[in-house]
């Protein structure tokens, strides 16, 4: 009897969106190779594989006022999903700021795992947000960010919008890397928003001239930074939910804002991400300049 209700039990949890705490989500994140692979090689002083929430105090915060933050949610309850039956849904909302957060005007809910920066790297996840997604500018909202352990700012951001206006999805890449802060378009806002976007991305991490840091949007290669991507000594972090700053750069309260995540994969070597499964080919994606 046991056995047959642990069974039911099972079956309940992989048919709906279950995983609905961010205990829950960052312990099958760990598993789920539906929506995550290739992280186990990923290592942290002595840990493998260890995600983790950005930032710690919303484990300390009231469950009930984070229910809705990032769920592992299915395709048969009715949402988006690029490949397979599973997505992550991060949701923030007007006051979703905790500790450091709330106290330097920022509200985040992001995944973070650490280190990633192992010679040259590749890592590929899937965006998607919905048709009625707000954007928030002159407040600043971060999408995905490959950040430093230590004080400098990350070195390649993923954000929707740039100094100047907001929408789309824009990478920025920092003055610490380059000498000056530089924006560019990846993705117009006319073609954000309501369909899945798959960004890739190729590295060679080092603190010397022959690094470079290479981005393909739906297939096609989009950027190309050459030159170092990263301070002698540093370990890189992927994080990847939404995290706005700034907030009161707007008069509020500030729109709820949703956005999905899936296929987040990592990898030495493009063949290793398996992206056949999504439609591409790593030898034509590897040809282009």
């Amino acid at each position: 009897m046991k056995k047959l209700l642990s069974i039911l039990f099972l079956g309940l949890l992989l048919g709906g969106s279950s995983f609905a705490s961010v205990e829950e989500v960052l312990k099958e994140i760990k598993k789920n190779k539906d929506i995550a692979q290739g992280f186990k090689k990923v290592k942290e002083f002595d840990k493998w594989n260890e995600w983790r929430i950005d930032n710690k105090a919303i484990l300390k915060s009231d469950k009930s006022k984070r229910e809705h933050i990032v769920k592992i949610v299915t395709k048969s309850d009715n949402h988006p999903v690029r490949f397979g039956n599973q997505s992550l849904r991060f949701e923030v909302r007007d006051g979703n700021g905790w500790g450091w957060d709330s106290r330097n005007d920022r509200e985040r809910v992001e995944l973070k795992i650490c280190c990633v920066n192992k010679k040259t790297t590749w890592t590929a996840w899937s965006l998607y947000l919905p048709e009625d997604y707000k954007v928030i500018y002159p407040a600043k909202t971060m999408l995905a960010q490959f950040h430093n352990d230590a004080d400098n700012p990350p070195a390649f951001a993923f954000e929707n919008q740039s100094h100047f206006n907001g929408g789309g999805y824009w990478i920025d890449r920092d003055s610490y890397i380059l000498g000056y802060n530089e924006q560019l378009k990846l993705i117009d806002e006319s073609e954000m928003y309501g369909k899945w976007h798959d960004i890739l991305v190729n590295a060679k991490w080092t603190h010397k001239k022959d690094g470079f840091f290479k981005i393909w949007i739906n297939g096609k290669l989009t950027f190309h930074h050459k030159g170092r991507t990263q301070e002698k000594g540093e370990r890189i972090e992927f994080h990847f939910g939404i995290y706005r700053s700034y907030m009161s750069r707007t008069p509020g309260p500030d729109p709820t804002q949703i956005a999905y995540y899936d296929e987040i994969r990592h990898a030495k070597s493009c063949k290793k991400l398996k992206l056949k499964e999504l439609g591409y080919s790593c030898k034509e994606i590897e040809s282009q300049k």
